[in-house]
């Protein structure tokens, strides 16, 4: 139940079929990964990953983020050419955490025998933890469990923040087909297959970094912090450190089973240096890419591990 609801979610801005090739958009750049098929399996065909002009885009929960539409749609362009996956119709579009809340919600203060009910339940308990009018936000929702005291993880996205994403597709001839948030899609990527234990995900990218503390691969615990919270390394091992002292005080952790870091910021071993002492464990590099049967990406496969970790995800 919980698997099968965090994939639905995962899926939850559009109904999809399976891409073959992934966008991701970050602060600072456009990547672009495109699969091949090899006899009955699908590997990695191309990756490319290309810097974005200063102030293309803003991320941002309230604005539509593409404030430079020529300068985003030259730039996509210019990176589905390098993987060759200008033609190829329908992609997924996976874009930064900070654009749209995620929240979980007690399963019983939003059960209802309708979804469309649950989904007003949901709206009216959202309306003062958004920024905007949540009438106009795209709304999904997954259960972890059947039981009422199982908890519901909600994303929401402001529909003009949507939009400026999905117009600068359908400008050069795509259809997002499948749309999602960077830290989802590496969840299922870092523990979708694995036991059930208690694990850490932190997806450390330009601006901001998102802690998702997961038992199995349900999250308990879903952070995003940008601004001040993830301005420098000092920081977001503070807020790590402080993610781990909640974990053991307020939900009855001891020790993590694992903890996997994404980082598109720092080089890898320094990430894992500046990580290794509030987390108490050494965490390991997220890498996506041997399930595409890729070779060593270095830090570029950091940088686009959420499209990968997309591509991946959307065929389990």
């Amino acid at each position: 139940m919980a698997r099968g609801g965090e994939r639905w979610l995962r899926r939850h801005l559009l109904d999809p079929t399976h891409p073959i090739a992934a966008i991701e958009v970050r602060s600072r750049s456009i990547g672009v990964v495109r699969l091949a098929r090899e006899g009955r399996r699908l590997s990695l065909g191309a990756a490319a990953s290309l810097d974005l002009p200063e102030g293309a885009v803003r991320v941002s929960m309230t604005q539509p983020n593409v404030t430079d539409a020529a300068a985003f749609r030259d730039t996509l362009r210019s990176a589905l050419e390098r993987a060759g996956a200008l033609h190829v119709g329908r992609v997924a579009l996976v874009l930064p955490d900070p654009v749209a809340r995620l929240a979980l919600m007690p399963g019983s203060e939003v059960a209802a025998k309708r979804r469309k009910q649950s989904e007003e339940l949901i709206r009216f308990r959202l309306r003062k933890a958004v920024p905007f009018d949540v009438r106009d936000a795209r709304v999904a929702f997954a259960g972890g469990g059947p039981r009422a005291a199982d908890s519901v993880l909600v994303a929401a996205v402001y529909l003009p923040v949507l939009e400026s994403y999905e117009e600068a597709c359908r400008a050069v001839g795509l259809q997002p087909g499948l749309v999602e948030l960077s830290g989802l899609a590496l969840l299922n990527a870092a523990f979708g297959s694995r036991p059930s234990a208690d694990r850490l995900l932190i997806n450390w990218d330009e601006d901001y970094v998102t802690l998702l503390l997961a038992r199995g691969e349900w999250p308990m615990l879903v952070r995003t912090l940008a601004g001040e919270a993830a301005a420098s390394p000092d920081e977001v091992a503070r807020e790590v450190g402080n993610t781990i002292l909640y974990y053991r005080e307020r939900l009855g952790g001891n020790v993590l089973a694992q903890a996997v870091v994404r980082s598109a910021l720092l080089p890898p071993d320094e990430a894992i240096r500046r990580l290794e002492g509030p987390l108490e464990i050494k965490p390991e590099i997220l890498e996506p890419w041997s399930a595409l049967r890729a070779g060593e990406m270095s830090q570029v496969g950091q940088s686009l591990a959420g499209a990968a970790a997309c591509l991946v995800g959307s065929r389990r």
